[in-house]
């Protein structure tokens, strides 16, 4: 009897842990605007906290403080943006110049595939080219010897005429966008209120949140979220650092090579490529792009892949492990399987949080004795 009721015991904590998860997804998946923005703000704060903690520590109320961290951050945010704003306008009014350049190149492949033809008519004997027209022919369907006198063809259908206003473009895919578009100005505008409420009420949320646990738990709990905290803070700023490095290089290169509009092209390369797994793509298509309005030869390009390629290399085999590989121990498929899941449930933004969220669970595991084993297995 006593077997039973623990098998039953047994049986009944799994039956409830697999609903608590399935729970947790099925509201991650279905209010993913909420919980998305909740977790940028929370990965905003969390960077933002040591600057906040360093005022204090001069004795600044932290309401003042988190209000001016916050205040400079947008500010540099905006600043950025006006740049870029800046730039784009005249790449924007410089891409029918582009048209041009394409048009060529696809004319040049054209040229090199009649010329391609043209040496395999030539070198090809004339017996083995008739040949292959027989055979093309024999594959043919063949039409019958005799053939029955075609019906009589019915009379022409009335056309039905309308007149219908011309769509242009921005009608046609803009307009129908302006609704997912002003949804995202809505949860971002709530990001920064977050953040400051977060940074300037963090001891009463914290001191809020212990009290949830019994007093022997609590010291377990506070070391866990010292823990998510210093990890999500180093794997933060370790990419942000890698990102701007990335930035600063191919900024330098592209101006080398004089790639047209290269500090926006080398900031945008530098940053995607921070982008687990889709970073090496993205990072390759601003310069690629950039680059048809200067250069016609197909080595040209082959010279900026191979450096965008080298750049990306150089960040994950060594600048990666030593500014965050050493803060989040995640093993290499527990990764891949992260990112699977959050990028089908999120989409892109999945990409970017699915390695903190995974480090944080592994951080969770790590602290509470009869979890170890699964962090063990998240670990490297």
């Amino acid at each position: 009897m006593p077997v039973i009721n623990a098998d039953f015991r047994l049986a009944s904590n799994t039956s409830q842990k697999v609903i608590a998860i399935g729970v947790v997804l099925a509201v991650c998946y279905y209010a993913q605007a909420v919980v998305i923005t909740f977790l940028c703000a929370l990965l905003v704060a969390c960077m933002l906290e040591p600057v906040v903690g360093l005022l204090t520590r001069v004795r600044m109320p932290r309401g003042l403080a988190a209000m001016l961290v916050c205040l400079a951050t947008l500010a540099t945010l905006y600043f950025l943006a006006a740049v870029f704003y800046s730039r784009g306008v005249v790449f924007l009014a410089e891409l029918p110049s582009y048209e041009t350049t394409i048009r060529e190149g696809i004319g040049r492949v054209s040229q090199k595939v009649q010329n391609l033809e043209a040496t395999f008519t030539r070198f090809v004997p004339q017996q083995r080219q008739q040949r292959i027209a027989q055979a093309i022919e024999t594959r043919r369907p063949r039409t019958r010897a005799k053939q029955e006198p075609p019906p009589p063809p019915p009379p022409p259908p009335v056309t039905e005429v309308r007149l219908r206003e011309e769509r242009g473009v921005i009608s046609r895919y803009i307009v129908p966008k302006l609704g997912l578009f002003y949804e995202f100005l809505v949860y971002a505008s709530f990001v920064p209120f977050l953040v400051y409420f977060m940074l300037s009420w963090k001891d009463h949320m914290r001191h809020g949140f212990l009290n949830l646990f019994p007093l022997e738990q609590r010291q377990t709990v506070h070391q866990t979220l010292s823990a998510i905290g210093n990890m999500v803070r180093g794997f933060l700023v370790g990419n942000l650092l890698i990102g701007l490095f990335l930035a600063a290089t191919s900024v330098l290169i592209f101006w080398y090579l004089r790639i047209p509009f290269f500090f926006i092209m080398g900031t945008v390369s530098g940053l995607v490529s921070v982008v687990p797994y889709a970073g090496l793509p993205l990072a390759m298509v601003p310069p690629l792009f950039a680059a048809l309005g200067v250069y016609s030869s197909f080595g040209s390009y082959l010279v900026i892949i191979a450096i965008v390629g080298a750049l990306h290399l150089l960040a994950l085999n060594v600048l990666y492990p030593k500014l965050v590989g050493r803060r989040v121990h995640l093993n290499p498929l527990v990764v891949t399987v992260a990112i699977l899941m959050w990028a089908f449930m999120w989409g892109g933004i999945g990409l970017l949080l699915a390695i903190p969220i995974t480090a944080a669970l592994k951080a969770v595991c790590d602290h509470v004795p009869s979890w170890r084993k699964y962090g063990e297995m998240l670990g490297d």
